[in-house]
């Protein structure tokens, strides 16, 4: 089948297997897996048993994921088939992000104000660092531009910035009760993009001196300070940018260029914590309605009708581990 052009990439009949982070507490056994293809999900299934997996991140098909375990928290490695290679604990709350960069995984944890990273080195993990930044800080994910090292912390309204040493070199401040939670790097490395949790805003900066070059709030009508924004993705190559905002049950799509919201979707459900833009289509995680959404992407990055839904008990993260022909 040839392949059609489309806002998240080549639209084929290729197969895609995709992974749910998941809540445990009413029902979820760990990290579930189900197929993509062409627009229809299906086979969902048990790929990993462990408590607590609330985020995951997927390098070349290892999963690394957040998790609890009889004697505390912290995160499990698994191979392709889900088998756990390795688990380490090291925090007594979970963490709620982890991340791969090369052979190292970091994590932020947003109760305890920290983040940390691990070395994963022939199948095993050795903790390196916890760096503490205040208890509550909110910490909410790790970013990475350059040589140095970015922590959002959503209720001390700043962005940490740390070297590769994980010393602390300084701070990228936004208006007090914004709430900065994730971001996105432009390939080029000009363009930091930073969504707030507590203002439904995305802040546009340049990395030159960290300048704020605009404001533009992420719900259809405008409003701001109705809490609840949460995953941030580009889309349509880096010309477009998606938003979901839980207490709205929205999925923005964003003009940076326009500095306009040109689109606000229904989610498909209750509580859009994360989604994912694959093979030219959205899917989106509702933890409340315990559903996987997928919906079709338009040439010019609007997100159509909706095409399948599954049943994934509390799912709030998506990874795509594989693609088979």
């Amino acid at each position: 089948m040839a392949a059609s052009s489309c806002a998240g990439g080549e639209r084929t009949m290729t197969t895609r297997t995709i992974l749910a982070g998941t809540y445990t507490d009413t029902g979820s056994k760990g990290i579930y897996a189900f197929d993509l293809t062409d627009g229809v999900m299906s086979n969902p299934r048990v790929f990993a048993e462990i408590d607590s997996p609330k985020y995951i991140s997927v390098q070349n098909g290892l999963t690394a994921s957040i998790g609890k375990f009889e004697n505390g928290c912290g995160i499990a490695v698994f191979d392709e088939a889900g088998n756990e290679l390795d688990h380490i604990v090291y925090e007594q709350k979970t963490s709620c992000y982890i991340t791969w960069k090369g052979n190292e995984i970091y994590t932020a944890n947003y109760h305890l104000g920290t983040f940390s990273r691990i070395l994963f080195e022939d199948n095993h993990l050795k903790l390196d660092k916890t760096v503490e930044i205040r208890e509550g800080a909110g910490c909410h994910e790790v970013l990475f531009h350059e040589d140095h090292i970015f922590v959002p912390a959503l209720f001390l309204d700043r962005i940490l910035i740390f070297d590769n040493a994980l010393a602390y070199q300084g701070s990228i401040n936004f208006p007090s009760g914004t709430g900065p939670r994730h971001g996105l790097f432009t390939r080029d490395g000009k363009t930091l993009y930073v969504l707030s949790e507590l203002s439904n805003e995305l802040f546009v900066l340049d990395t030159d001196g960290w300048k704020l070059r605009t404001v533009i709030p992420v719900l259809p009508d405008g409003r701001t300070y109705q809490r609840g924004s949460a995953a941030i993705r580009f889309g349509n190559g880096e010309s477009l940018i998606y938003t979901s905002t839980r207490k709205q049950d929205i999925i923005s799509v964003i003009d940076p260029h326009t500095r306009r919201v040109r689109q606000g979707a229904y989610s498909g459900g209750k509580h859009p914590r994360d989604f994912l833009i694959v093979n030219g289509y959205l899917l989106c995680a509702n933890r409340y309605s315990d559903t996987i959404v997928c919906y079709s992407l338009d040439g010019d990055g609007a997100i159509g009708p909706e095409l399948s839904r599954i049943n994934v008990p509390q799912a709030v993260s998506l990874a795509v581990l594989n693609e088979n022909s």
